[in-house]
């Protein structure tokens, strides 16, 4: 479905169109704008983007986020010797709870900026992430279960590549 409008607020036809959106269900919006400038001609802009209704019960550990961090910390971390990291070394990996609270698409996010390179403890947060036990999966107050995205960070916190994973800043647990 599409609603346009003449301004910068929704009107009634874009808001109901996005009431009916199903849960989880990304909604792509474009906005096209002349800017307010001293210019004597301004061309049309265009700023595209998509968003989603967060649901009301996140996806969660069993046990709360002690005891993920005691999982992680047990299970990966205190494995990883002193010194593995440095200056800006930062090593994610990316997963998926779906809507049965499993562990999906659990892979190491790389990118042409990434230093951190050490496949020993790549491959041992990557096997801690996919043996991890099932979670709550993340459902809408109307009980819809979906599926949500989780990044775990290990490293420098301060590296630029951080902004490159597209997560919001509920990191799983940090190792600085």
């Amino acid at each position: 479905r599409k609603a346009s409008g003449k301004n910068g607020t929704l009107n009634q036809e874009q808001k109901d169109i996005m009431k009916m959106a199903d849960a989880g269900t990304n909604i792509s919006v474009k906005v096209q704008y002349i800017p307010e400038n001293t210019l004597t001609h301004n061309d049309i802009k265009e700023l595209d983007f998509i968003l989603s209704a967060d649901p009301e019960n996140q996806a969660e550990y069993i046990g709360g986020q002690q005891k993920l961090n005691q999982y992680l910390k047990e299970n990966a971390i205190d494995k990883i010797p002193d010194g593995s990291f440095k200056n800006y070394d930062l090593t994610a990996i990316k997963f998926t709870i779906n809507e049965e609270g499993q562990i999906t698409n659990a892979h190491l996010f790389e990118s042409v900026f990434q230093s951190f390179k050490d496949e020993k403890i790549n491959k041992l947060l990557l096997e801690t992430i996919r043996n991890m036990p099932c979670w709550t999966p993340a459902e809408y107050a109307n009980g819809i279960k979906v599926k949500q995205e989780f990044v775990l960070t290990v490293g420098n916190m301060q590296s630029c590549v951080i902004n490159l994973l597209d997560v919001r800043q509920n990191r799983l647990i940090e190792n600085d």
